[in-house]
């Protein structure tokens, strides 16, 4: 238990506004959980020189506060691999829904999502399922009360059905399942500290490659939010 860092973000959850992509970013770092190089910016000349600083190929993702759920909104922009489609996609998205959008590195694996829940009675309860379009397709989970040891959570990873894919599927790669189950740990431990400031956590997805499980999306409510 880290009380400073508790304390802190503890302080941040209970004003009751949602967190900003900046700001759910440095949370998650501070516990431990990767995150895909980004930032946020409110102009199209800034999200070129941001896609340039980052590398290409990119991704743009509107970042207006409203829009939870990009992918089901049209929010997301993928493979944007130059200069000309980066200020394209900038212009469209923020034409739709206003001009802070998020320039991200493109990350690629099988998709995972991870998240805090409450339950009425248990409290604070930590997820892993099925990500991407599939977490709400697909009745594919594991809860476990937190916090988390490595070996639960890696059981709790082996528990889903899309694990055949992290397993490396039809000739594919295995994915790094070790780095999702320290990722699942480790939000495990936000669950400890925060749970009580917090109406959920929804990470996804979490993009599992060959080396690194990192989080692409994020959404992380205060109860009030």
């Amino acid at each position: 238990m880290n009380g400073e860092r508790a304390a802190r973000w503890a302080g941040r959850l209970d004003s009751g506004t949602e967190l900003a992509t900046t700001e759910w970013s440095e949370l998650l770092a501070d516990y431990g959980l990767p995150v895909v190089p980004g930032e946020s910016v409110g102009s199209g000349t800034d999200a070129v020189a941001a896609a340039e600083l980052l590398g290409y190929p990119v991704v743009l993702k509107s970042d207006a506060a409203e829009v939870h759920h990009k992918t089901e909104s049209d929010g997301v922009r993928l493979g944007l691999v130059d200069a000309t489609a980066v200020a394209a996609a900038y212009a469209e998205l923020a034409g739709r829904h206003g001009p802070r959008v998020v320039v991200q590195r493109q990350a690629a694996g099988v998709e995972v999502a991870l998240g805090v829940v409450r339950d009425p009675l248990l409290g604070p309860l930590v997820m892993v399922a099925a990500g991407g379009v599939l977490v709400e397709l697909v009745a594919d989970r594991a809860v476990a009360l937190p916090p988390l040891d490595r070996e639960t959570a890696l059981a709790m990873i082996a528990r889903l059905r899309v694990s055949a894919l992290l397993d490396g599927y039809r000739g594919s790669a295995p994915a790094d399942t070790g780095a999702l189950a320290d990722a699942l740990v480790a939000l495990g431990q936000v669950a400890v500290e925060l749970g009580d400031h917090l109406a959920g956590v929804d990470l996804n997805p979490v993009m599992v490659g060959p080396h690194s499980a990192v989080v692409v999306d994020a959404l992380v409510l205060p109860p009030s939010a």
